[in-house]
Parts: C-alpha cells; structure tokens; sequence
C-alpha cells in the first residue's frame, strides 16, 4: 500500500511538473515575441534568447476554495529542449528528472525510482510543446496583461480542450519571470513561484542525467 500510495502521487507530481515545464519551455520559445511585441519591454529580451534557466521554487497546490492542499519546495534546473531537473527537499526529498528520452522519480527516503519514457509520461500533451516545436499561438489564445498580486499577470488558454488542465498563468516583476500558474478543470490550481532565478545559465551536463543509486528499487522502463 505504502508503494500504490507513492506511485500516485509521483504520477500526479509528474504530470504537474511536466505541464508546468512545457510553459517555461513555450514562454522561452515565443510568448514574449508573439504576444508582446507591440511594446519594447525587458521581458521581451528576458526569453528572446532563453536556453536555460536555475531557480529556488515554491510549489503550492490550492482547491477549488483556493484552501492549500499540498506545499513543498526546492530547486528547479531547465534546459531547451526537453531537459529539466526538479530537486524537491521540503517536505520529502524528491528528485525528477528529464533527461530529453525518459523522465526519472526518485523518492530518496523510499529508495525508489519510477522511470518512463518521456513521450507516454506526456501523455495527450503533444510532444513538440516540450520541444518548443509548437508556436503558441498556435496551440493557445493568449489574454491581455493583467496586474495582480503586485505582478503582471499573462492568461493562456488551449484552443483544444485538454483533460490535464484549462487554463495556463505566467506572471512577471518587472522584467523577472516570478511565478507559473496551472488551473485544471476542478477548479484546483498549482503555482510556482521563483526565487534566485538566472537566466541561461551554464549548467552541469551530469545534473540533467539521471543515474539510480546502487541498491534502490527501479520500477518502469529504463532501457
């Protein structure tokens, strides 16, 4: 029982992760040079040329009475394209890696590792989104900045209906990207929010490669 628990709340976690992933990854790939660019702004230069990105999170995950159901925290490390690594330390250690071909859970305190193929852990999810293939004004109808929070507030909403999610949230300070918001259909929400965010940064190939540790359980398909 204490693995079928674990397993669902890595699968939950990951599709979270991975949805929120492809934002950053299509934020990067066009959403400041399609939406924004009848106005000069630092957060057009900010993602023209956006490679990679390192940041401190804080993932919260609100109900539909917008009551915080989960919280959690760590560091984040993303790579164009395909590439991410989430390190959760609070309030388990976690750390789920995309390494372009497979997609890596491992629970440390469990020593257990759930691995698949990064095009099934997609899902419905087209796999050219991840890539940042897809322009998004393709797949998206994109709202006009709106300020909330002290923060500027972009809407994405898919022009397909999706079963993962309805409604996608990105939100600036300034020209600092600070937080990703993803609303399903429920009424349940997940935000990120970022701190010590660098932009295209130089990154450690070995941290975006996953490599179970001698003696923990590996379950999945990991060639």
């Amino acid at each position: 029982m204490l693995f079928l628990s674990w397993e669902y709340d890595v699968t939950r976690k990951l599709r979270q992760i991975v949805l929120l992933q492809i934002i950053l990854l299509m934020v990067g790939s066009g959403l400041a040079l399609s939406v924004l660019a009848a106005t000069p702004s630092p957060v057009q230069r900010y993602f023209h040329d956006l490679r990679s990105l390192r940041a401190d999170f804080i993932q919260r995950v609100y109900d539909e009475r917008s009551q915080v159901m989960q919280s959690s925290s760590g560091q984040m490390l993303m790579q164009k394209p395909g590439k991410f690594r989430w390190n959760y330390r609070m309030p388990a250690e976690q750390i789920i890696v995309a390494d372009g071909d497979r997609l890596w859970a491992y629970d440390v305190d469990l020593a257990q590792v759930t691995v698949r193929k990064l095009d099934k852990a997609l899902g419905s999810t087209p796999l050219a989104l991840l890539s940042g293939a897809a322009p998004i004004e393709e797949t998206f109808d994109v709202g006009e900045a709106r300020s909330r929070d002290g923060l500027t507030w972009y809407e994405l909403a898919p022009k397909q209906p999706q079963p993962e999610f309805k409604l996608l949230r990105v939100a600036f300070k300034g020209d600092l990207l600070v937080s990703l918001e993803l609303e399903d259909g429920f009424g349940q929400r997940t935000r990120l929010d970022f701190q010590k965010l660098e932009r295209n940064p130089a990154l450690d190939p070995a941290l975006l490669k996953f490599v179970p540790p001698s003696g923990v359980d590996v379950v999945g398909d990991a060639g």
